[in-house]
């Protein structure tokens, strides 16, 4: 990356030189690799007029030129005969040294003395060939230095920037850098444009919303493609990028300044006056930009009209939708995508240029508004015309900034030192920061992908404060065991849990058959297969655990220990996106009696046993959770849940599906419940709190409905809970009975409710009336009548 330092200047105003701003970057971690002087010319380059134009009287190559500076006419000798009476030049004067080495001394050619040379952008510096004398377009000062007006002189930053830095890949980036590191304020573009009402045919469609999450486009009209201006040539050369027109030029000069890749299209050119982006499908051909036909592989992102190709998004624009000399309508595109997608489509392709490198790495998703307004303002400037006021911006799927907590006491440890204001130096590299007390919360700005965790928040800090500032100091570690960690202790706990409501751990294989698997999907995951298992039944990793918990149990009940309560704290492994995952879970399998151990107790393990060991784990844990009916592969479709809390599912529970127990050779009922551990300890914010014996007596009344069967009782009791509102303390299910008198497919479900009130006793009739309420209003609701 060339960062000329006049540009770089215009964005943060500063003391230091450019060495000192040079040491600043590299220690801060954006190494400067040199200090270029990107044109090699010097001396009196001055711009003049020329004045009268004859024939060299002893040469038909020659012409002789009188020059005016505003102070002296000058005798010139040129090759060029386009040169005319009235142009305005620029005359390099004895002394002067030209980029290609020459040294300007008057010379003679055949009888006439040349007291100075005009120059060409090639003897400048601003064009590899050139094949006339430069003239200026319009009418300039006469006298002035070339080389210091229009930046010949310029000193140039070369910058390696690492991958993970996209944001440092334009002017406005690096700006922002020394502006966090001197303390000066980052002075941003403040786009100035003026708009027109206008009516126009035009329409934007994304398609292809993964590959292209973000395309805006502006419309210009009127404006003229011609020669870019000295200054804009000097400029775009110092940064490494060639001159073509005054438009192109304008998109590059954007390009660098921001850090976001633009294009524009020729509005005329584009067939169905619409922009419709798409992924290739394979196998079509688009002639490029680089005068070269491509054959798409498929994947890559196309910015079409609906029906042409008009660009390679992310990459490159196509030639037949380009900017050329007759171009009088502009559609401007400012657009985010993939970066890993344009990464694949440029090496599938061997593409490589300055739009796809940026997108590859990341560019802020975010900005597009800013860049688009700035782009219109400079080809306003250059090319004239008129900026349309509407803007179209389609925005499916908006990239909103990370959210990380920072905190305080972590800094110094990381650091080893105190950093004073740490949150300030965040803020000046436009992060938002909001104090916390002991933590900070730091919104990321999308323009820093590379920032997703708090240790990296801690390294910009270290980095802008100084590491030459941190003292060097011995480590000194003191062996002292710490003890077991937050996740360590509630993994404990709930172990020590499930011992106390009955259960054996176990420790089981992560390795399960993927037959299995395949044939009984619990959970909708991607299981991860091994290159060399062990055995051929232990092929893939388990997506749960019930693979692993079947298998012992059936083990178990070959062995005629048939009353069974298994539990087991483990990961399940997982393909998502691409990406290995593992999880933590809570797994637990029961068959056989409730209690084996008690001779007059004949109660078998059902439904409501496992659920009441997960319902007295969440109230330990504080944790409210809904149960949702749902069909489970594996498991019995009427007697089985998922788990939710906050509308976040967090496990299931069921009774295995006695098809599966067969394959087994298991002949009793088995239930069957899985908890993410993860997101368990997350929502145990809260353990149940003492609260003192009540002072008066509650009332409770009892109601029994007919019910349709597969009908979910916990909507009466929501409605029950809710509709009593603070009087109502307890609501559940006290029977439930199907026999005599009951018709076919209904049940008979009797519920109860428990009424207190804090301050004071409860009158029967004020119970009757509020409880009638509530029963009339679930019969209405649900379309239910009470049995008696």
């Amino acid at each position: 990356m060339r960062v000329p330092e006049s540009w770089l200047r215009e964005f943060v105003d500063l003391d230091w030189d450019i060495e000192q701003i040079a040491e600043r970057l590299t220690f801060s971690g954006t190494s400067v690799e040199d200090i270029l002087r990107p044109f090699n010319v010097s001396g009196e380059i001055i711009t003049a007029r020329v004045i009268e134009r004859f024939d060299h009287p002893a040469s038909e190559k020659l012409i002789v030129c009188k020059v005016d500076t505003g102070k002296r006419i000058y005798t010139v000798i040129t090759a060029d005969k386009t040169v005319n009476e009235g142009d305005y030049v620029i005359l390099a004067l004895e002394g002067a040294t030209l980029n290609n080495g020459l040294k300007i001394e008057p010379r003679e050619f055949k009888g006439v003395i040349s007291e100075g040379m005009l120059c060409s952008l090639e003897e400048l510096g601003l064009e590899e060939k050139s094949d006339r004398v430069y003239r200026f377009p319009d009418p300039v000062e006469l006298g002035v230095n070339v080389v210091e007006e229009y930046g010949l002189n310029e000193r140039v930053l070369d910058i390696e920037i690492t991958p993970n830095r996209p944001d440092c890949l334009s002017i406005i980036g690096v700006a922002r850098e020394l502006s966090a590191l001197s303390g000066r304020p980052l002075n941003k573009p403040q786009p100035d444009v003026s708009f027109v009402d206008e009516d126009v045919q035009f329409d934007v469609e994304i398609e292809d919303v993964e590959g292209c999450p973000r395309y805006s486009a502006r419309i210009m009209k009127g404006v003229t493609v011609k020669d870019s201006p000295l200054w804009m040539k000097a400029r775009l050369v110092a940064a490494g990028v060639r001159s073509l027109n005054n438009v192109v030029d304008a998109t590059n000069y954007v390009m660098i300044e921001l850090g976001h890749p633009v294009h524009a299209f020729d509005l005329n050119r584009l067939k169905n006056k619409r922009i419709v982006v798409k992924s290739a499908k394979g196998g079509e051909r688009v002639l490029l930009l680089d005068e070269k036909e491509y054959e798409l592989k498929g994947g890559e992102v196309l910015i079409t009209d609906g029906e042409n190709v008009l660009a390679l998004g992310g990459i490159m624009g196509g030639m037949e939708s380009g900017v050329y000399d007759d171009t009088r309508d502009l559609v401007l595109e400012v657009a985010y995508f993939d970066p890993v997608r344009i990464r694949k489509a440029a090496k599938a392709l061997g593409i490589s240029s300055e739009s796809s490198y940026r997108f590859e790495r990341g560019v802020d998703p975010n900005d597009v508004e800013l860049v688009s307004l700035r782009l219109a303002e400079l080809i306003q400037k250059l090319a004239g015309g008129y900026v349309l006021r509407k803007f179209w911006d389609v925005y499916p799927r908006k990239i909103e900034p990370k959210k990380v907590m920072l905190r305080k006491a972590r800094i110094e440890k990381i650091l080893g030192t105190k950093v004073e204001e740490p949150g300030d130096i965040l803020r000046r590299l436009e992060f938002q920061v909001e104090d916390r007390g002991d933590s900070y919360e730091v919104l990321v700005p999308t323009f820093r992908p590379d920032v997703e965790r708090e240790i990296d928040l801690i390294e910009e800090i270290g980095r802008i404060y100084g590491y030459e500032k941190v003292e060097s100091k011995v480590i000194s570690v003191p062996a002292v065991n710490r003890g077991w960690g937050e996740k360590q202790l509630f993994r404990r706990e709930i172990s020590q849990f499930m011992k106390g409501m009955g259960f054996d751990e176990v420790v089981t294989f992560s390795f399960v058959d993927s037959q299995k698997v395949k044939k009984w999907p619990l959970v909708d995951r991607e299981p991860i297969a091994l290159s060399n298992p062990i055995a051929s039944d232990m092929d893939v990793m388990r997506t749960s655990q019930f693979y692993s918990l079947i298998q012992v149990l059936a083990e178990n009940f070959k062995r005629q220990n048939r009353d069974l309560k298994l539990f087991e704290i483990g990961k399940i492994y997982f393909k998502e996106n691409g990406n290995f995952r593992e999880i933590e879970t809570l797994s637990a399998m029961s068959c056989g009696l409730e209690n084996p151990g008690d001779y007059t107790d004949k109660r078998s393990v059902s439904f409501y046993t496992i659920k009441g060991v997960l319902d007295e784990l969440f109230f330990r844990l504080g944790v409210n959770v809904v149960y949702r009916a749902a069909e489970i592969p594996g498991l019995f479709p009427t007697r089985s849940a998922r788990i939710y809390v906050e509308n976040r599912e967090i496990g299931f529970i069921g009774m295995v599906d006695p098809k599966l127990l067969d394959e087994y050779d298991v002949k009793e009922d088995t239930y069957f419940f899985e908890i993410d551990m993860e997101l368990l300890r997350k929502y145990a914010s809260k353990r149940p709190a003492y609260r003192p014996t009540p002072r008066f007596p509650a009332v409770r009344r009892d109601i029994s409905f007919l019910l349709p069967k597969g009908f979910e009782s916990v909507k009466i009791i929501e409605l029950f809970k809710k509709s009593g509102g603070d009087l109502v303390e307890e609501v559940g299910v006290f029977d439930i009975y199907e026999g005599k008198g009951i018709p076919e497919n209904m049940v008979s479900v009797t519920l109860y409710v428990v009424f207190r009130h804090p301050e004071r006793t409860l009158t029967d009739e004020e119970v009757n009336k509020i409880f009638e309420e509530m029963v009339q209003k679930a019969e209405r609701e649900f379309g239910i009548r009470r049995r008696f």
